[in-house]
């Protein structure tokens, strides 16, 4: 099949893309009425369908619908193949996996190992890197190439895509966008989907982009995924970078770490990391009011403040889990950070001190 490219469209029209998803959601025999009433919107149906109205949609509005377009579309497309469709509690049980990764690449093979896990019913993730630039392919099982597989795996690349640019906190530049269909939709109902020219009739359905975007660590919070997921992936206007600074970005990355059991990086490698080098690690860090040694002791103290509290861990085991060889030299850290031992500390929390053969710790 010869490959097209197309084109964005100059910020595409909420309106012109909606009717165009109801038309194809008509098209397969869909309910375009309960889609337009679950969307939430004002008017029948009929009034959406008209490609003259030209009045636009708000954000929510056009979330809503796109997303009940696509879940009628991969409805459709699922029946074909004679499987069930993709729930948003599984896409949301994704997002909720992927939230405790390291860094970008171990967020794509979490997702892709997920996915293996509803295979066939989601496609197959492979990542290769090479020469300065990563290629993540999503590789469909669909054995039809019509406008339903097309919009789902459309959607579904495009949420992977602003997924991960969400989670590193960084939009991610594409180099490349190419989709195994011919183009069923009009360039500008797919730019809108999909904001960056996409290559058609290709082999799979799959992005490019620089690698080095792979060694980006995880930023967000779960607290900021729940919110995140209220319109996610349909809301195609909520931003992905983060602005936070660089001693924030450490002190999540060093609590991942501690999180995870793992040894706290260097400063050299949290230097590669985000991609500066160490002597500017530690001057942005010193222009933040703060250095790698205070933050890695306020991430131990909070660690052993919460491991403390509620536990339920002998003080060897608490010291052993805070870095630290042996409790006397634990807990003396501890009262260097607090002004208090552990013991009075949960003293003046009315909490019961589980020692090490009652030694004042």
């Amino acid at each position: 099949m010869k490959t097209r490219i197309s084109r964005p469209a100059p910020r595409p029209g909420s309106a012109a893309t909606a009717c165009e998803l109801l038309r194809r959601v008509q098209d397969v025999g869909g309910d375009v009425e309960g889609v337009v009433r679950r969307a939430g919107l004002p008017r029948r149906a009929r009034f959406w369908l008209d490609p003259d109205r030209g009045s636009a949609l708000a954000r929510d509005q056009f979330a809503r619908l796109y997303a009940e377009c696509t879940w009628a579309l991969d409805a459709h497309a699922a029946a074909q193949e004679g499987r069930a469709p993709l729930a948003k509690t599984e896409f949301d049980l994704l997002c909720h996996c992927v939230i405790s990764c390291g860094d970008l690449r171990e967020a794509i093979a979490r997702t892709a190992d997920f996915s293996a896990m509803l295979s066939p019913r989601t496609a197959r993730l492979e990542l290769d890197a090479c020469g300065g630039e990563a290629e993540l392919r999503m590789l469909s099982v669909r054995q039809h190439r019509d406008v339903s597989a097309f919009v789902s795996d459309l959607t579904g690349l495009s949420s992977l895509h602003r997924l991960f640019g969400w989670l590193i906190g960084e939009e991610i530049p594409l180099n490349e966008v190419r989709m195994r269909y011919p183009a069923l939709l009009s360039d500008e109902a797919a730019s809108r989907l999909m904001p960056h020219p996409i290559g058609y009739g290709a082999p799979d359905n799959a992005i490019r982009f620089p690698a080095a975007y792979l060694e980006r660590p995880v930023v967000r919070s779960p607290a900021e995924l729940v919110r995140l997921l209220e319109r996610f992936p349909f809301d195609l206007e909520e931003p992905q970078s983060k602005l936070v600074s660089l001693s924030e970005r450490v002190r999540l990355v060093l609590g991942a770490a501690q999180a995870q059991g793992a040894a706290l990086p260097t400063g050299a490698a949290l230097a590669r990391q985000f991609s500066i080098s160490p002597a500017t690690l530690k001057r942005r860090l010193c222009e933040e009011g703060t250095s790698l040694s205070r933050l890695k002791a306020a991430g131990r103290c909070g660690l052993a403040q919460q491991l403390l509290g509620g536990s339920g861990l002998a003080l060897t085991e608490i010291a052993a889990r805070v870095g630290f060889s042996d409790p006397t030299t634990f807990s003396r850290a501890f009262k260097g950070w607090t002004g208090e031992s552990p013991r009075r500390w949960l003293r003046g929390r009315g909490a019961r001190f589980i020692g090490t053969g009652g030694q004042d710790c």
